[in-house]
């Protein structure tokens, strides 16, 4: 039995690799450091990085663990590459596994997108292993996106074994 996929399907299907692959992309940019690249050419001027605590799970009026708009979020990265950063100096290696891509919602103005990831950190004889959801604001632009909201929901109950929070999840 062949099943033909309508002019819709088609193009969900095209919008969710399109989508996918733009994540993908990120993920290589952070786990190589090239954070400047990332930074320019991947997020909106109006970005907000966020990271909620995670012993909170309605967020709306909570603290977080990173809230940071596009300044604040362009000092981060300096600082990383910078090497003032402490904890980060030589740099941690890191690797992202990106899964269950999922296109919510198509707002006209942006699309509503979440993910799984795995983000497993190695250094200073340390391995680290952070588990959680993305949720993103995906602006178009031309052929590919930028980045408007970023948040990382993390399913950690505590991060004490994990030290601190030094790298952009």
């Amino acid at each position: 039995m062949t099943i033909e996929l309508t002019v819709d399907d088609t193009a969900q299907v095209r919008l969710w690799h399109r989508v996918s692959q733009f994540l993908f992309r990120e993920a290589r940019l952070l786990d190589e450091w090239r954070l400047l690249e990332w930074y320019d050419e991947m997020l909106t001027d109006d970005i907000r990085y966020s990271v909620p605590a995670t012993d909170v799970r309605d967020e709306a009026d909570a603290l977080g663990l990173i809230d940071d708009d596009a300044a604040r979020l362009r000092q981060r990265v300096e600082q990383l590459l910078a090497g003032e950063v402490w904890c980060e100096n030589p740099r941690s290696r890191t690797h992202r596994m990106i899964s269950n891509v999922e296109v919510l919602i198509d707002r006209g103005t942006h699309l509503d997108v979440v993910a799984n990831v795995v983000v497993h950190r190695f250094g200073h004889r340390r391995s680290d292993v952070y588990v959680g959801k993305y949720r993103f604001a995906l602006v178009v632009d031309g052929e590919s996106f930028r980045i408007r909201r970023r948040v990382v929901v993390l399913d950690h109950e505590t991060l004490v074994e994990h030290g601190k929070l030094s790298i952009i999840l």
